[in-house]
């Protein structure tokens, strides 16, 4: 009896994930497109995907997805107001491929599942800078968990949070807020230890956003502690 439920259940998941869509598939092109923004091949096409919620609340409109791997063409975001999931649920949604802005997305879902509600969060992929201002690599990390490390405020863009970073390979642009969490914009020269967030694209820009204000880890300065000439000799009286 327990080896046939095993089988059972065995055959259920295979069922539901023969019916996926990977997201890597789903991402990944070459292609430009006639408005520069790299479309999905699945473009106005049904379908259905599982992943980890990343992140949430982004601009009040919906969530980004992983897969459990993350990497290069790995995420992607749900325009989705009517769902609440949290970090770390694994879902399985079923909707339409559409471009937002020149971003993809899974929009008009049909079907909404909770597979596991507590799953690791992938581990952020180690990008530089430069890749963020290159757009055929900076479209591979859309919707992407990633971190930046060894970076430093090289302008600011506006007092709404959009600061650019440098970490020597060329600026890309940093975006605070966009998940409901205020942080105050650093200074002109803050140097980070790293910066981590969901890769998005909108107005003809790649963009860094970090979920909270955990995601940015300033580098504290060293200070040495120096003992005067006077207190040395008192050492010896």
């Amino acid at each position: 009896m327990k080896k046939n439920l095993l089988l059972t259940v065995g055959f259920i998941f295979f069922c539901i994930m023969a019916g996926a869509t990977s997201i890597y598939n789903i991402q990944y092109t070459n292609s430009r497109g006639a408005d520069n923004s790299y479309p999905s091949p699945y473009l106005g096409k049904q379908v259905t995907v599982e992943g980890i919620v990343t992140a949430v609340n982004f601009n009040g409109e919906g969530y980004f997805l992983s897969e459990p791997v993350s990497g290069a063409w790995r995420g992607i975001y749900v325009l989705d107001t009517e769902h609440k999931p949290k970090r770390g649920n694994y879902l399985q949604i079923s909707g339409e491929v559409a471009e937002y802005f020149g971003m993809t997305c899974i929009r008009n879902l049909n079907s909404y599942r909770v597979l596991d509600q507590h799953r690791s969060l992938p581990t952020p992929v180690i990008i530089n800078t430069n890749q963020l201002t290159n757009p055929l690599e900076a479209e591979a990390y859309e919707g992407v968990y990633v971190r930046l490390v060894n970076v430093s405020v090289s302008s600011i863009k506006s007092k709404n949070g959009k600061f650019m970073v440098n970490d020597g390979s060329g600026p890309c642009s940093v975006s605070l807020g966009n998940f409901g969490t205020k942080t105050n914009l650093p200074a002109l020269g803050t140097q980070f230890l790293q910066i981590s967030g969901i890769v998005t694209f909108s107005y003809g820009e790649y963009t860094l956003n970090p979920i909270s204000s955990d995601d940015l880890q300033i580098q504290q300065p060293v200070y040495i502690q120096t003992r005067s000439w006077g207190s040395i000799k008192s050492l010896y009286k």
